[in-house]
């Protein structure tokens, strides 16, 4: 187990973006032992113990067992899949029945199997190209303001990034808890499904 978080840590060091591990919390790690049957040998297990969640370039969040909270997080999703990590804009990551790595779009409020595993969501995180995967969801400005949001906050558009609008940049943009959001999505799709 300690020989794979120092995996990660190197990966993280070899990694081009910038990445922040948080120090993980005794009282949560605790918790989720409680609460989750997870292998402790898995690579969730190993993030849980030894991190408080995982920052990539102000935008991506690996849950951990302390800020970016696994449990707190988790207990937002109505789904049956467990939670890995959000991004800024509400977008959920998440575990598929087929053990893929599962993206809930807060563009679509959709479920989209990303056809990859942890480990690999995990490099990709560190090393791939996620410009590329949200370049439709910058706005001018974006690197500067995004270096201000703290770890519970999110940013919410209106019209809402499901909501068509004349463009992106025609979206106002607001600072809000990250949980407002998520709830906000999950509540707008029961009423989609009534």
């Amino acid at each position: 187990m300690e020989s794979t978080f120092q995996n990660i840590l190197d990966d993280i060091k070899n990694s081009k973006k910038a990445v922040a591990v948080l120090p993980s919390e005794d009282s949560i790690k605790a918790e989720v032992k409680n609460t989750y049957k997870i292998n402790s040998k898995s690579l969730l297990a190993v993030l849980l113990e030894h991190t408080g969640g995982i920052i990539i370039d102000h935008w991506i969040r690996l849950y951990g067992a302390g800020e970016v909270n696994f449990i707190s997080r988790n207990s937002l999703c109505p789904f049956d899949n467990i939670l890995i990590g959000e991004d800024i804009l509400g977008g959920l990551f998440m575990f598929l029945e087929n053990g893929n790595i599962g993206y809930f779009a807060p563009d679509c409020l959709e479920l989209e199997d990303m056809e990859i595993s942890f480990s690999q969501f995990l490099y990709w995180c560190f090393h791939g190209d996620t410009v590329t995967f949200y370049k439709d969801y910058f706005w001018k400005g974006w690197q500067k303001d995004v270096v201000n949001i703290k770890n519970d906050e999110g940013v919410a558009f209106y019209p809402f990034l499901w909501a068509k609008a004349d463009s992106f940049e025609s979206r106002a943009r607001e600072i809000v808890p990250i949980a407002e959001i998520i709830r906000l999505e999950f509540d707008f799709l029961k009423q989609l499904y009534a």
